[in-house]
């Protein structure tokens, strides 16, 4: 199965209840642990945050904005149920927040729907992530072409940034059934393109 090829390479050596020590921390005032968890899904967040909007500024100011709303409302902020799906759900309301000060809502959308994840990874990272020949070069580029951008936002989320499910209907403010469909069909579509 095709799944099995793709690695998990977000947060590679911190376990969940890492995430929600460092998380009680930060609630506590402790501005370390803050510190701790921007470094370590900074650019996370900003390859995420690039494929939603191409604009480099915005997205460190996203990014900033963020983690000072953290910190300023710590004491306001509930226990997240996973840190990662948190962050990554912020950030985007964060950007969708500035992007919709600059232009009208309709045009938000539009340019989301149209232009959102359209090229999530180069053939290089392909080719590491699918541990692959070179001959497949192209059979991977007509795979992904192939998926819708809904489906390939699910496939980023899940297997570049290790979220579960319910943590990418957070994300992407659908139902489970939902991220289970985009998942599952993307995979099928690729694997019809895909010899694994």
């Amino acid at each position: 199965m095709l799944a099995k090829y793709i690695t998990h390479t977000m947060y590679p050596s911190m376990k969940e209840k890492d995430w929600n020590v460092l998380w009680s921390e930060i609630q506590a005032g402790n501005q370390d642990s803050l510190s701790k968890i921007f470094c370590c899904t900074y650019s996370q967040l900003f390859n995420y945050g690039y494929k939603i909007v191409q604009d480099e500024a915005l997205i460190k100011d996203c990014i900033q904005e963020l983690f000072l709303n953290i910190w300023h409302k710590r004491d306001r902020v509930s226990k997240a149920i996973s840190v990662k799906s948190y962050l990554i759900s912020s950030l985007r309301r964060v950007i969708f927040r500035r992007l919709n000060k600059q232009r009208s809502s309709e045009k938000r959308n539009y340019e989301y729907n149209h232009e959102a994840f359209s090229e999530i990874y180069n053939i290089e990272q392909l080719l590491i992530h699918f541990e692959t020949e070179n001959e497949k070069k192209v059979q991977l580029q007509e795979a992904l072409l192939s998926l819708s951008n809904r489906q390939k936002e699910a496939v980023y989320l899940k297997f570049f940034n290790g979220l579960s499910n319910d943590e990418i209907s957070d994300v992407m403010q659908v139902n489970k059934q939902s991220v289970y469909n985009h998942i599952s069909k993307a995979i099928q579509k690729m694997q019809s393109f895909i010899n694994v």
